[in-house]
């Protein structure tokens, strides 16, 4: 119930212009983009597990009391997009993953954001970085982002890009569940640093 009361509200903030981050695309291919996103501070959880939909609300709805006034002085944080998941496999087969699910810190919180009561709750302070980027559409689920992620894998071979991480790598969501047309939906990997200086 408490989830469910928690997407209500999500509901409410996505129904006026919410914030996201700004970016800068590098160049735009046939089937995805090369992208290059500011430094910026973002509010995460993180948890361990054998898949994405056992805690897919959990992560949010912790995050959801976080901007709901679950921090120091009871701030309330408009709600921002996309929401970011990075998952991390685990090293062998049948071994759990680590989920980090995060939210953009608005720009009136970029440089003094509210501190956590949650212990489960960090800021990270994203570095700039660079990505390649898939864009797809509907109710994403974990099998989802496996297969556009295989995809993307497949167009970055197909180019011969030489520069993609491909773990950790994200999963993105833009909507909040009562947005039933235009749903937008990504899969980042990231783009290597070291090797583009190769």
């Amino acid at each position: 119930m408490k989830i469910f009361l928690a997407l209500l509200s999500f509901v409410a903030f996505v129904s006026a212009a919410i914030q996201s981050p700004t970016y800068e695309v590098l160049e735009t291919r046939t089937d995805y983009e090369i992208r290059r996103y500011p430094q910026k501070k973002w509010v995460a959880t993180s948890v361990d597990s054998f898949g994405y939909e056992e805690v897919r609300g959990t992560l949010f709805n912790t995050l959801f009391n976080y901007i709901d006034g679950g921090n120091e002085g009871g701030v309330t944080v408009p709600m921002t997009a996309p929401v970011t998941t990075l998952v991390i496999p685990g090293e062998g087969p049948n071994c759990k993953q680590t989920f980090t699910m995060a939210f953009y810190v608005p720009e009136e919180f970029q440089e003094n954001p509210p501190v956590p009561t949650n212990p489960a709750v960090f800021i990270e302070d994203r570095p700039e970085f660079e990505l390649y980027s898939r864009l797809f559409s509907g109710y994403a689920y974990e099998t989802d982002y496996i297969s556009e992620g295989y995809a993307l894998y497949q167009s970055l071979e197909r180019d011969g890009v030489t520069d993609a991480q491909y773990a950790p790598w994200y999963m993105i969501g833009y909507d909040s569940p009562f947005d039933f047309v235009n749903r937008r939906n990504e899969v980042w990997f990231p783009r290597v640093a070291a090797a583009k200086e190769n």
